[in-house]
């Protein structure tokens, strides 16, 4: 859950869990779309991102791959580099290239807020409490 690729002491706890509200603006048609959920991370082991509403789905990125669950389906992506920060999600290829700016506060360690900017004006708010 860090920004930059992590020093030896980066402030990031091994592990955490929590609840969070994420909120989509899409620029072309003015409309903010809020989900919720719960995350939890075990450093250098795995990601989970599970959205309870308003649709459910998860999202689990592990060393090697990523999977996305929607409506009982899944789809899993080998990946070609580690994803052991939420930010590097961004970078996943299918993702980066939209992404204009990922930006953390605080900027190291366990993040409270999460802003996306992405390439067509739409922007991505996450909070995060543990």
């Amino acid at each position: 859950l860090v920004l930059h690729a992590a020093a030896r002491d980066d402030g990031m706890p091994e592990r955490a869990a929590g609840a969070f509200v994420q909120r989509k603006t899409l620029a072309d048609v003015e409309v903010t779309i809020t989900s919720k959920g719960t995350f939890r991370f075990e450093k250098g082991k795995f990601f989970e991102w599970n959205t309870r509403e308003p649709l459910p789905s998860t999202f689990v990125a592990t060393p090697t791959n990523y999977a996305m669950t929607v409506n009982g389906r899944t789809t899993t992506t080998r990946l070609k580099n580690d994803v052991d920060a939420i930010a590097k999600i961004f970078e996943i290829k299918e993702v980066k290239d939209f992404v204009k700016e990922v930006r953390a506060v605080p900027p190291t360690g366990f993040p409270e807020t999460l802003t996306v900017d992405f390439r067509n004006g739409d922007r991505l708010e996450i909070e995060l409490k543990r």
